[in-house]
């Protein structure tokens, strides 16, 4: 929509001091005339355009009406900006974008067309690297992320299908009530219309999703309700894990768990206490502690897992 590129325009002009109409063209997908027209918009609606003719000329926005920076000072923007930085990463859809740039928009600009507040951060990242990419979803993923974001903010029932921990795969209409990002990974809490029931759906087995015509009246259940109130723990896709963990793992074990998951044992051992949706990365996880981890309950979780070692085994016999 226009009223968007216009925006983002804005947005866009008031991180940089002068930008050519040709690099406006490029960024936002359109023809140099339509940036010209767009620039008459903007002055029309009272933004402060100033253009500047020549080779090195462009479009910028008058020192007059830049935001007003003195609400924060540059350690309090880094710590912004780099919070923000690693939310994004973990959006597959990129949506946390323009507010990096708005809050870009509070540097000091500089006459090299970037903010040079920008380089007021470099002896910040010398001394803190922060970096939440791994945690964000999967590139190719981003149409079908997209779709469940939109039914959420539209209220909208969303069609997909789904294939659960056990491989099956069904079609389910679900009213798309809340995005949720635990567990290292993104999680569609809804309605389900098939099961009657409310449901956590993973959002990386979520395929074709499709967003009906159809609105619900979003129900008064939350997701915190779901996951904190007993009944939760008897669904299907809910699993109660008691792991015993040998003493040499309290180190990482402490890192992992809260403090009110753990018990010690006498001899140094911790036993953990802990509530994840079931699924495949649930094996993994307790997989990946090897020989100093045992799973007391429940009982299918410990066959799952004890089938799944003797099978690694197996691979390495000679």
């Amino acid at each position: 929509m226009k009223i968007d590129r216009l925006l983002a325009m804005v947005i866009y002009l008031l991180n940089r001091e002068l930008v050519s109409a040709s690099v406006l063209a490029e960024r936002f997908g359109v023809t140099v005339r339509t940036i010209q027209r767009d620039m008459e918009a903007l002055e029309l609606a009272g933004i402060p355009i100033y253009a500047v003719q020549g080779p090195h000329g462009g479009y910028g926005i008058m020192d007059r009406w830049k935001m007003d920076r003195q609400m924060v000072n540059t350690d309090d923007l880094y710590y912004i900006i780099t919070a923000l930085e690693g939310v994004g990463a973990t959006f597959p859809d990129g949506s946390v974008g323009a507010t990096l740039e708005k809050m870009k928009a509070l540097l000091p600009g500089g006459p090299d067309g970037e903010s040079a507040g920008l380089d007021m951060f470099g002896d910040h990242n010398r001394k803190l690297s922060v970096d939440f990419s791994l945690l964000g979803g999967d590139p190719r993923r981003r149409a079908e992320f997209a779709a469940v974001k939109r039914a959420v903010e539209q209220e909208r029932v969303l069609r997909f299908s789904y294939t659960n921990n056990r491989l099956q795969t069904t079609e389910r209409d679900v009213e798309a009530m809340t995005l949720v990002f635990r567990w290292r990974a993104w999680y569609l809490f809804g309605y389900c219309q098939l099961k009657q029931d409310y449901r956590l759906f993973r959002v990386s087995r979520i395929k074709d999703p499709q967003m009906l015509d159809v609105r619900f009246r979003r129900r008064e259940y939350t997701f915190e309700q779901f996951i904190g109130q007993g009944d939760a723990a008897g669904q299907p896709n809910w699993v109660d894990l008691v792991l015993r963990f040998d003493p040499a793992m309290r180190p990482i074990v402490e890192e992992f768990y809260p403090e009110e998951c753990c018990s010690f044992e006498a001899d140094g051992g911790l036993v953990v206490r802990t509530r994840y949706p079931e699924d495949s990365w649930v094996y993994g996880h307790i997989l990946s502690y090897g020989m100093y981890v045992e799973v007391l309950e429940p009982e299918h979780i410990r066959g799952i897992v004890a089938k799944a070692a003797a099978s690694i085994s197996e691979k390495y016999q000679t």
